[in-house]
């Protein structure tokens, strides 16, 4: 019994046939894969007999077919040689856009420009025709038959090949750079057409020594028939199977390789990693008088609000808040604007704290962005409106605009004109926008060390040398103690910063200035364009005219002791707490972002009680104009970039309040109003570094 016999149960005749059925299965495979590989050799040799190989049409086909030393030798070597140079130039060229933060001079770019920078190595990779010719005439010169007609040497295929490679390999270089460098999408498609006429310079002065263009002996060399006879045995077929596999290899591998390049570019291009991640923004001086400003409370009506006030939804906000118009004072906004995130496809700037540099904690901060219904980039704040009629605000609410561009470089556009809105469009306005990261210690001015910064905002900072400070360590350390020029006695000290913030700056700044404080009690007359109480002169330095007996003092009080005719003490003295103040104070000087203020504080205002962080000229009124809300600001300095206020000329400042506005005071002033000069002559300055005597 055969089933007794093998120890076979029924039960094992399943698997039995599943195990015969699959190596039918294998045996089956095996001889179809032997039966395609018959077939493919066959098409080879078939290919073999009619296929031979002839030399394309270019110069490099010279370095094979004709003598060395020759003409046509000779031509084919300068035609590699320029072709050569042109690419070379043309990578140093895009090197060269390169700067120290982006070596490759990498561009941003939108989505659009991003797919064609893929689409535009895939064509230039496809078009590039010297690196697969060259590893063909290799392969071909391997398989040429022995026995034929002419016999072309090893040695000068590889020779012309590797030359034919090279130019390939600095094609695609030039390619790569030229794609992540261009920022428009018609650009990089005629930037690789250019290449590709560059490359193919062998061919078209083939074609005119064919022509006879040059001379006789290169017509005679170009109108040859060069032809390589391959061989049909087995070895030259395996040899041209495995050539196309190398071509094959080759091509995707480079096409590959680019594309990874340019993901790798892609993906860190929202990050702002080739743009500058933090910008120092310079305003200036102007100002607009009916800014509308969005205050906390929340309203239904025009009525929930306070007088002169009005209530408005607004586009930035979910609930109506109450609005009020202020003086606009542009040179409050300015200072370090950090990238945070893309809006329209473009880095978005944000303003940072006054401080440090850091992001505000409450304050809401300015921005820089694009705006895609202008086609501009756009200074807007999402508290201050334009106008709070929607048909008459301006596209995306700005309070400055760019000219029309697709441009993402800020620090370029800053060079060219702006708009400024102050309730009407003001053209060829300049603004001034550096990166605020340092590449090298030649933008800390030799004065300090470019160091990479982990914190927020910068890539790499400044840090100074002692006895510099400023983002670019463009400062000296300011006075300790400054006097005033009209009294010696009067003295200001730097507020020290005691805990450093974890700097080496030890005193208070804002706007990148230090802070002079001095405790105060009764009118600060010695900093003050009147004289004291009691003289015979109510003026300091008052110049008499030609001629005349009287002393002419430029806005003179109608009552000295009363001051009615000086908003500041006629405003506040109306109120009790104001003159509470007045017998005990801080007198406090600093800087706005183009002006320093001089102004009277509570007098518990101390390093340790002063929020630097949150500080904000503008958010914090330190110069509004608006009537009985205003500030405490009583003098005035020009417009400067000084480190310290030692040197700047002041004003005192009067008639600038609108609750004058109407009646005996009806006056039209300027929007500082009427700046007295405290000192007789420009340039002389107010203050003074008050150097202890040794």
């Amino acid at each position: 019994d055969d089933f007794n016999d093998n120890h076979v149960t029924s039960t094992d005749t399943p698997t039995l046939l599943r195990r015969r059925t699959s190596s039918r299965r294998g045996i089956l495979a095996r001889l179809m894969k032997r039966r395609q590989d018959d077939f493919d050799e066959e098409i080879e040799e078939v290919e073999h007999k009619f296929d031979d190989f002839e030399f394309p049409d270019s110069t490099f086909t010279f370095l094979i077919t004709e003598p060395i030393l020759s003409s046509p030798f000779v031509m084919g070597c300068a035609t590699y040689a320029m072709c050569l140079t042109c690419l070379v130039l043309a990578l140093k060229n895009e090197l060269d856009n390169g700067t120290d933060d982006n070596p490759y001079g990498i561009a941003e770019v939108t989505r659009n420009v991003r797919a064609t920078q893929f689409l535009g190595i895939i064509v230039g990779v496809l078009m590039d025709d010297e690196i697969p010719t060259g590893l063909e005439l290799i392969g071909m010169g391997l398989e040429q038959n022995k026995d034929g007609d002419k016999q072309y040497s090893m040695g000068r295929i590889f020779f012309s090949s590797l030359l034919r490679i090279s130019i390939g390999m600095m094609f695609l270089t030039c390619l790569f750079f030229v794609v992540i460098q261009e920022s428009n999408v018609l650009d990089i498609f005629f930037d690789v057409l250019a290449l590709e006429f560059v490359e193919n310079i062998d061919d078209v002065i083939y074609v005119l020594c064919r022509r006879g263009f040059f001379s006789r002996r290169l017509k005679i060399a170009a109108n040859q028939d060069n032809v390589i006879q391959c061989s049909s045995d087995s070895v030259a077929r395996r040899i041209r199977k495995w050539s196309k596999r190398v071509i094959r290899f080759v091509y995707f591998s480079v096409m590959f390789v680019m594309c990874a390049g340019l993901s790798v570019i892609t993906h860190k291009q929202p990050t702002g990693e080739y743009g500058c991640t933090s910008i120092v923004v310079q305003f200036g001086d102007e100002v607009w008088e009916d800014a509308w400003v969005t205050l906390d409370s929340q309203c239904s009506v025009d009525s929930d609000c306070n007088a002169n006030q009005k209530c408005f939804q607004g586009n930035s906000h979910e609930n109506p808040f109450c609005h009020e118009k202020r003086l606009l004072i542009f040179s409050h906004f300015n200072g370090l604007y950090t990238f945070n995130g893309l809006e329209a496809e473009r880095p978005k700037y944000v303003e940072m704290n006054k401080e440090k540099g850091d992001p505000y904690k409450s304050t809401t901060p300015a921005e820089i962005k694009y705006c895609e219904e202008i086609k501009s980039w756009v200074f807007f704040h999402r508290n201050i409106q334009t106008s709070l009629d929607s048909k008459a605000s301006n596209e995306c609410q700005w309070l400055l605009r760019s000219e029309e561009t697709e441009d993402f470089d800020l620090v370029e556009l800053s060079t060219g004109f702006w708009r400024l809105w102050d309730g009407k469009i003001v053209d060829d306005y300049r603004i001034d926008i550096d990166c605020a990261e340092c590449s090298s210690d030649t933008d800390c001015n030799y004065m300090g060390t470019c160091v990479d910064e982990p914190g927020y905002g910068l890539d790499q900072k400044c840090e100074c040398f002692d006895g510099r400070f400023g983002i670019f360590c463009q400062f000296e350390y300011p006075c300790d103690v400054i006097r005033s020029e009209k009294d010696p006695n009067t003295t200001l000290n730097i507020v020290k910063d005691l805990d450093q913030d974890g700097d080496s700056i030890t005193f208070i700044a804002v706007y990148g200035r230090p802070i002079y404080a001095a405790r105060m009690q009764g009118k600060p007359y010695s900093l003050m364009r009147n004289g004291y109480p009691g003289q015979e002169e109510q003026y300091f330095a008052v110049e008499y005219p030609v001629n005349a007996s009287v002393a002419v003092a430029p806005h003179k009080h109608n009552e000295p002791d009363q001051y009615d005719d000086d908003d500041f003490f006629e405003i506040n003295n109306q109120s009790v707490a104001f003159q509470q103040l007045m017998k005990n104070y801080t007198f406090l000087l600093r800087y706005t972002g183009s002006r320093w203020y001089g102004q009277i504080n509570d007098p518990n205002l101390s390093s340790n009680s002063f929020k630097e962080e949150e500080y904000h000229a503008f958010w914090m009124n330190s110069f509004s104009g608006t009537g009985q809300e205003d500030n405490s600001t009583l003098i005035i300095s020009e417009a400067t970039t000084m480190a310290h206020p030692a040197g700047v000329d002041f004003f005192e400042m009067r008639r600038r309040n609108k609750v004058f506005e109407g009646g005996v005071f009806d006056y039209d002033y300027s929007q500082y109003g009427v700046l007295i000069p405290l000192v007789a002559h420009a340039g002389a300055g107010f203050f003074h570094c008050n150097i202890p005597s040794e």
